[in-house]
């Protein structure tokens, strides 16, 4: 087995985290084979730890947080793991709503990095990381983890874990090359995540998604609950919650987490408490609108619709697919502006570039398109041969090899009541949040 470097004893965060960058984080290799291995040699106990699993396309890490954010309102000492972080590597593993602690983080690679040698494995990045974040969540005795599924769901490393309940969030196309060109394969490898008599919980999916995830969850005998079908969120005034099967109807706060993911976090605690009380008895309050109120007006991850800048009003959106800019979209058109709307866009090369410049093309004003520097970051070009084929003006588009050139000179372009929206990728965002400017202290 190949070692980069001395590890043999637990060092600094840093020193872990550099290793496993190392590894190329970039590469993706799905498969359980590996991580199985570890898992074995790691022998975690998670036999009094209810366990949730949430996929999509999109939302399931907006989702995995309102999910674990009313389940710690309950009492519950709860573990959160979600990918990829923005602004620390902590961000991805949440111990009772806190970033996780570097030294229990340093420790817990150090302990997987001993198992993985002991079984003469070679893990990749993402392997690594969710074997920390599990044996993290094991030091610490967690009541409930909710796992964010990193790609796809059937062959995803945290797809190593037997969850109690599934939640799919939603179903389109995206890592086609990786998951299957349709949405019928793709739904049948996030299906991945139902376990043999657990439960499933569904976003809005279309038929043809919804009728292979009907269809695994009868295979596996599970207990499937479907959005608008056995329970819904509507959102006026005030925000509506209906579980259609016991006919109850909360009135709540109104979310900070994107609206299409409410439903789904409130049904997953509902079957939480009904069901797993046995298996998790340290619930010390009983679920009521204040306990997900609380969370509703708290809850957000950051990267989603974020404001953080002011004068003028700069936005963070990690939009990267034709469903998440069709949200985008959606959400901008529903809110009025007195000045301009400006893009900042970066994207990876093996995204849907196309799809999702023409879905927001309308509605931004000029176009401030960036290239990304990792690897399978695009360059500028293809973003503005695209708008140019699309019918926008040259005059709006302006091209940069750098995220940070691009937002220097759109910050000099932008009046105070402008708003500009930096979009396209968590690389984007990231490259745009640690420009020197220090966007929050100007």
């Amino acid at each position: 087995m190949s070692e980069n470097l001395n590890l043999s004893k637990p060092g600094s965060l840093q020193t872990w985290l550099d290793y496993i960058q190392s590894l190329n984080p970039c590469h993706i290799e799905l498969g359980l084979s590996r991580v199985k291995k570890v898992l074995k040699h790691l022998n975690l106990d998670f036999s009094k730890t209810c366990i949730i699993e949430v996929a999509g396309t999109n939302g399931k890490g907006s989702t995995s947080a309102l999910s674990c954010a009313i389940l710690k309102n309950l009492g519950l000492k709860t573990g959160l793991y979600t990918s990829p972080h923005l602004w620390q590597f902590n961000e991805r593993v949440v111990i009772d709503g806190q970033p996780v602690a570097s030294d229990l983080l340093a420790n817990a690679f150090a302990t997987v990095y001993a198992a993985a040698q002991e079984s003469s494995t070679e893990l990749t990045y993402f392997e690594y990381t969710t074997l920390a974040a599990f044996v993290s969540f094991a030091k610490a005795q967690v009541d409930v983890m909710v796992l964010e599924i990193g790609l796809g769901g059937r062959l995803d490393a945290v797809n190593i874990l037997n969850a109690d309940i599934a939640i799919i969030t939603s179903i389109g196309l995206d890592h086609t090359q990786i998951l299957g060109d349709t949405i019928e394969k793709i739904a049948f490898e996030k299906a991945g995540i139902i376990k043999q008599k657990s439960f499933c919980i569904t976003g809005v999916l279309d038929k043809e998604a919804l009728d292979v995830i009907k269809d695994v969850s009868n295979k596996k005998e599970a207990q499937l609950y479907v959005q608008t079908q056995d329970f819904d969120a509507i959102f006026d005034a005030n925000t509506h919650y209906f579980n259609k099967q016991s006919y109850i109807e909360l009135t709540l706060s109104a979310p900070k987490v994107p609206e299409c993911c409410v439903a789904a976090a409130i049904k997953c605690v509902e079957i939480f408490v009904a069901n797993f009380r046995s298996k998790v008895t340290n619930i010390k309050r009983p679920l009521s609108p204040e306990v997900i109120n609380k969370a509703l007006e708290q809850t957000y991850l950051p990267g989603r619709m974020q404001l953080i800048a002011t004068d003028p009003d700069i936005y963070i959106d990690v939009a990267h697919n034709p469903p998440a800019a069709a949200h985008l979209s959606l959400v901008l058109k529903k809110r009025p502006l007195k000045g301009k709307r400006f893009a900042l866009i970066g994207m990876l090369k093996d995204k849907d570039v196309e799809s999702v410049l023409k879905i927001v093309k309308s509605c931004f004003d000029e176009f401030y398109v960036a290239s990304l520097p990792t690897e399978r970051g695009e360059s500028y070009l293809r973003l503005k041969n695209t708008l140019l084929s699309f019918g926008i003006n040259s005059e709006k588009i302006h091209g940069y090899d750098k995220v940070q050139s691009a937002l220097r000179d759109v910050r000099v372009k932008a009046q105070a009541d402008d708003e500009i929206i930096i979009m396209g990728s968590f690389v984007t965002v990231s490259q745009a949040c640690t420009f020197d400017c220090k966007l929050n202290e100007e």
